[in-house]
Formats: structure tokens, sequence, C-alpha cells
């Protein structure tokens, strides 16, 4: 950044979440500050659980920057993590995040129901990237993802990748897509049986069009074999206090 630049509020929160990641800190979302960001500590305690699973393959779809990756590297050191992330300058951090890690894969598509070339509607705050519209609650509660264009992205499904990578046991997959999880787990019913646990970004109020809530991804999933075992965090409106979406837990139940 040349002297005299000013940083945009999505670049500030990227550099902070990287300062935060460096020292073992997450940059969560909540109700405690202005914009609906509050920084959790005490990581690795927090986690316990989920490190008695010895995770040997982890795979997160909507990878963004690698926030939850490298995270998850801490707990699963020696695992396989495999990211997908569509949006070209993006996939980029994602990859200058993890280089020299030699179990990292990173592929710069996303993951739907089906193959192909779809309109993709990229945020200025990326993390809030969809392949469904915004609709103005969403940017009612956060203004600063107001700003959007159009592009394209490939699409491949999940089943179709899994055939080309190496997937020990047991797995882990992450899916946080905003709004397009449905679509996700539509293309990758086979693999995701295979897992152990999956986290889920499920949504109780409509933040993109069309998109599915949490009553029919639990059905989903509970027909697949996974058991709801609650909810890893939430995401509060800054607005009104209501609970907008949730990273829901599901775990195997033929594990």
């Amino acid at each position: 950044m040349g002297k005299g630049e000013k940083q945009t509020l999505p670049e500030l929160k990227a550099a902070i979440s990287r300062f935060l990641d460096l020292l073992g800190y997450e940059m969560r979302r909540g109700p405690l500050t202005l914009d609906g960001l509050r920084v959790e500590n005490n990581f690795f305690a927090r986690h316990q659980w989920i490190q008695q699973y010895g995770f040997q393959t982890i795979i997160d779809i909507g990878a963004n920057q690698g926030q939850f990756a490298s995270r998850y590297r801490r707990l699963f050191p020696k695992a396989r993590i495999y990211s997908f992330e569509p949006i070209t300058e993006v996939f980029q951090a994602l990859v200058t995040r993890f280089e020299g890690d030699l179990d990292f894969q990173a592929f710069n598509f996303g993951l739907g129901e089906e193959s192909g070339s779809f309109s993709f509607f990229q945020n200025e705050f990326s993390d809030s990237s969809s392949l469904l519209p915004m609709k103005n609650l969403h940017k009612e509660n956060f203004p600063f993802t107001k700003n959007e264009k159009v592009t394209q992205i490939q699409v491949r499904t999940l089943d179709e990748i899994a055939e080309s990578i190496q997937m020990d046991g047991p797995i882990l997959i992450k899916i946080d897509v905003q709004g397009f999880e449905k679509m996700v787990i539509r293309g990758g019913t086979d693999t995701l049986k295979k897992a152990s646990l999956l986290i889920v970004e499920v949504s109780f109020q409509e933040l993109y069009e069309n998109q599915i809530f949490f009553d029919s991804i639990y059905s989903d999933l509970t027909a697949l074999g996974f058991r709801f075992a609650g909810n890893y965090d939430q995401l509060i409106s800054p607005k009104n206090g209501s609970i907008l979406q949730a990273d829901a837990l599901f775990i195997n139940q033929h594990d």
C-alpha cells in the first residue's frame, strides 16, 4: 500500500484477522462491537472436544483467505486440507497463506449440484460473496456489504472432485457458501457420508434470494445419517439481536 492510500473496511478487517491469527486468536462475528465483530481467545481450550476426533482429512468449502483452514491446521497439524475458493484474487491470498504446507491443496472454483459456469455475486467484503443475489436484509445489517459485482465462476461437484483426491479418515467437512449450502450437499452426498463431522452454515432469515433455511438442511443431512449436535457459533443481527445464521454441527451416526 502506497503512502497516503487508505484501507477500505474489508481490507482493514482482513489485516486485523491475519494479525490475530498469527497470535493464536480469532475474529468472529457477534454483537459486541460496532460492525458485529468480536475477538475470541482461548482457541485451543474451546476446541478440545474436536481434537479428540484426530481428523486426517479436512475439506474446506468456501475457504475465503483460509481463516478456517489456518485455525484447523493448528488443531490438526498432520491433516490433509483441501480448500475451495472461486474468487481469483482471494484464492491467491489463500495459496500464499499456505505456501510451503505440503499437506494443503487449494482449488480455484466453487462447488454445487452440477458442474458448469455460473453467475457469481462477488462482494467487496469477499466473505459475503455468493452464487445467490444478496437481499436487503443482509445489507441493512451489514452496510459494508452493499457493493458487489457479477462475475462468472466455474463450479464442480464435491463427489466429482473426491474421486481425484486422497481422503483418509476421520474426515471433517466444512460448508460455508452463503446460502448455497443445499446445492453443495446435493452434489456431494456420497462424499458427505464418509465424513465423521460436518460444520455447515445454516440460515434462519433470508439474507440471499431463494436460499434454503435450517430445517431443509437438517432434513437433508439427517436423511444421510447425521445427527444435529448444536451450533458451533451464531451470527447475531447488530440491529435487533435476532439470530441470522449459525454454524451447525452434524455428527455421523454410522461412525
